[in-house]
């Protein structure tokens, strides 16, 4: 699984954030437009992630960092439905600001984490990893998303 810096996370999200700001500038057409048949659209992939990172800002980070069991275990489909549903049917900025809000939310969140924290051993799903390998694989989902995107938009 792949080992995260502070430096690297932060990096990720800064650049993220770029990416669905510039999707400001796609047509109304390719932001409703999704990635394969019977696939979401590019309204539903970034409608998506915010939930999510408010999430791991109120869920998942305070307990890694206090080395407690997750409290909550969430149920996915249910999340990415709502979030699907809403992305749907709001405007295109109500989703690209609320993907803003929450992205820098989680940076903030991971900016005040000290970096040798990054290297403590958790155990996730009877797996162990660090809590920078558990914000690593987040990143992954991002990029797995942008792949997506970049379908539609080229």
């Amino acid at each position: 699984m792949n080992e995260q810096t502070k430096e690297s996370l932060l990096s990720h999200y800064a650049m993220t954030m770029t990416y669905v700001k510039d999707l400001e500038q796609i047509s109304e057409e390719a932001w409703r437009t999704s990635y394969a048949e019977g696939k979401w659209t590019i309204a539903e992939i970034i409608g998506h992630l915010s939930p999510w990172d408010r999430f791991m800002v109120a869920e998942r980070i305070p307990y890694l960092l206090a080395g407690e069991p997750f409290r909550v275990a969430p149920d996915s489909q249910a999340v990415n439905e709502e979030a699907a549903k809403m992305s749907r049917e709001q405007q295109r900025i109500l989703t690209i600001d609320e993907f803003l809000v929450s992205r820098d939310l989680l940076s903030r969140a991971v900016e005040l984490i000290p970096e040798e924290r990054l290297q403590d051993k958790v155990v996730v799903k009877d797996k162990e990893l660090t809590i920078g390998q558990f914000l690593g694989a987040m990143t992954q989902h991002d990029l797995h998303h942008m792949e997506q995107i970049n379908q539609v938009i080229g």
